[in-house]
Parts: C-alpha cells; sequence; structure tokens
C-alpha cells in the first residue's frame, strides 16, 4: 500500500555496531569483521542441507506500479546475483533434524544467515560484528532445531538496513508427525497460510549495503514507510487477494492454520475480519492456554500460530494495521482474504 509521503515522529532504531576498532571494511565499510572469519569445526553429517547466495537485485512493483528494489537469498549456493524471490524462500524442517545452512558470498558485500529463534552453538549464530560477516566465500552454519514451530531466518550484518531491504524467509519446524499437525502431539490442519507483514521506506532502498557502520547519520532513525507488504506484495488492492499462501480457500470443517510473522519495525495490529482463531503457539512455542482471538498486536519479529475452524461460508478480509510506535496513528494496512466454501 502507498501512502502519501509526510513528517513523521522519528523511530530510534540504530545500526548494530561494536566499540573500539574498526573491521577492515572494503568500501570504507568500519565494524564488519570478515577478516576475523573461521571454519565451522563443529560440523557433523547434516540431515538436511540448504544452499543459500545473495541477490541484491529483486525488483518488487508495487500497486502504483512504481518499482522498488530489495535483497534476499537465492536458493542455491552459486553465491553470485540473482533468482532470489521477496521474501526468500522458506526452509522447511523436522524436528531434531541437523541442518546445514551453506552461505556463499561471492561478492565484495558482507553478510550473514541467522536463524532468528533457534539456538544453535555460537560459532552458527550468524550475528555479524560479533562473531564474522560472510564476504568473498562461504559459511556453514549448523543448527538442530528441537521445537516445532514458526521461525525466520534473516541476515544479521548491519542488521537495520538489511532487514528492512527484505533479507529474509520463513523458517518452519514441523514436529515428527510432519506437517498437518501443529507441534509433536499438538493440534492438527488441514489448510496453510503465511502472512509475513512489513512496511517498506523506499528511501532506505538506495543505501548502500554498509550504510551507516562508520557512524555517519544516514537516516537509520527516521523510518517513513510508504509501502506495506504482505507475503511479497503490495496489500493495498486485489494483488495480495491472488495468492493461496496468503488468501486461502476452506472448506466448512476444515482447520486453517495461519502463521503469522511480524516482519517489521513498527507495531501491527491484525484483525481476522469477522473470524475467530485459536491461538496456540507464540515465538515457537506452545501457550500454556490456547487463548481465543478475533485480533492480535504484534511488534517487531514476533510470531503467532493461529488456527481457524470456520463455520459459515464467506469471504472474510483479514487487515493489519502498521501502526506508528509513538503517535500511534495507523501509517497503512495490508490485506489477506479468506474464502470458506461449503
Amino acid at each position: 500500500m502507498k501512502l502519501n509521503t509526510k513528517k513523521r515522529l522519528q523511530r530510534p532504531v540504530y545500526a548494530m555496531g561494536m566499540g573500539g576498532g574498526g573491521g577492515g571494511g572494503m568500501g570504507g565499510a568500519c565494524f564488519i569483521y570478515d577478516n576475523n572469519l573461521q571454519a565451522n569445526n563443529t560440523l557433523v553429517t547434516p540431515d538436511v542441507v540448504f544452499q543459500r547466495s545473495i541477490d541484491m537485485n529483486i525488483p518488487l512493483t508495487m500497486d502504483d506500479g512504481r518499482t522498488v528494489n530489495m535483497w534476499g537469498f537465492s536458493d542455491g549456493g552459486g553465491g553470485g546475483m540473482g533468482g532470489a524471490t521477496f521474501p526468500s524462500a522458506a526452509m522447511r524442517v523436522t524436528q531434531g533434524q541437523i541442518v546445514h545452512s551453506i552461505l556463499s558470498v561471492n561478492m565484495m558485500w558482507a553478510h550473514t544467515i541467522h536463524h532468528h529463534g533457534i539456538e544453535p552453538g555460537w560459532e552458527s549464530d550468524g550475528v555479524g560484528h560479533l562473531t564474522w560477516d560472510v564476504r568473498g566465500t562461504s559459511f556453514t552454519y549448523q543448527w538442530r532445531p528441537m521445537h516445532a514451530g514458526t521461525y525466520f531466518y534473516h541476515c544479521h550484518t548491519n542488521t537495520v538496513l538489511h532487514a528492512e531491504m527484505g533479507m529474509y524467509g520463513a523458517l518452519i519446524v514441523d514436529p515428527p508427525e510432519g506437517p498437518g499437525t501443529l507441534y509433536e502431539n499438538g493440534p492438527t490442519y488441514d489448510v496453510e497460510a503465511f502472512w509475513v507483514v512489513d512496511e517498506i521506506d523506499s528511501s532506505w532502498h538506495t543505501l548502500p549495503w554498509s550504510a551507516g557502520t562508520c557512524g555517519a547519520d544516514v537516516g537509520l532513525n527516521d523510518l517513513n514507510p510508504d509501502y506495506f507488504v504482505i507475503t511479497g506484495v503490495d496489500g493495498s488492492g486485489s494483488s495480495a487477494f491472488g495468492a493461496a499462501a496468503i488468501s486461502p480457500v476452506v472448506q466448512v470443517g476444515q482447520k486453517l492454520l495461519a502463521r503469522y510473522i511480524c516482519a517489521g519495525y513498527h507495531p501491527q495490529r491484525i484483525d481476522f475480519g469477522g473470524l475467530t482463531g485459536t491461538v496456540y503457539m507464540s515465538d515457537g512455542r506452545p501457550l500454556p492456554n490456547p487463548v481465543q482471538a478475533t485480533e492480535l498486536r504484534a511488534h517487531s519479529a514476533e510470531r503467532y500460530d493461529v488456527i481457524f475452524a470456520p463455520t459459515e461460508p464467506g469471504e472474510y478480509i483479514i487487515s493489519t494495521d502498521i501502526i506508528h510506535w509513538v503517535s500511534g496513528e495507523v501509517l497503512g494496512t495490508t490485506h489477506a482474504k479468506v474464502t470458506v466454501v461449503a
């Protein structure tokens, strides 16, 4: 959704850095620690391997016809640019599997993969600046998820900017029963939807990958979104209703699982459009007591797993308001649609 541009209250978003000396960054980038990159000596034989490379040229066409450039992870290990989608291709594994994510960065710009909500060894946590940043080589992250649920992965180099540029994708951990069951011995579902809501400040999308890492004020404390997207499409028009993963069709008697990810920086308010859902999980963990809800509030990086069991045919519009964190003003809204048939 496109809004008219006007000045917003500033949001205190800061580029991540470390005190002390600089970090040997090509092109003048500070606090980039690719020179400290080490081999991951913890590796064992994996059950699943994901190959990811970098794409910093993903044109996203909005409903007003304008194109905004996004960044992301390509599903492959070539290390070059091209082939990614926004959001990036999902990773889906089974609880207890040993997983390797191999990131190839055959370019001068540094990136990482952080598996958000997963608890690997420190060597595999993918937090740029603190461990190391991957550039001109490849690195293997090893992780073993022990809890089923909805997570996501993202770049953790110059995090504020790189996440805004779209460098993230869903990470789904299925229980031993496989897809169709939310968590081990948990509730079942028939249809799955992915509602990943984000705001875009198009003025940020001309910045270089290292913007702000040397302490310069490049405006990363001033997020003024002018587009609002749900799972990679502009949420203001009918385009959001075309993808089955966003706008599913379910039958009366079926259960719909909505995996909700707050991928933006501003708070979000989700209205289920007349449906009542049962919130079973938050941030990859089952709630002690599932909660019935007709709306939710979410903040940056929060995830919810909600199951709907609709009893009446009809079309239900799911609306998510993106709300200014200080003023409470609604900055924009995304829409999805649940169609229930007899």
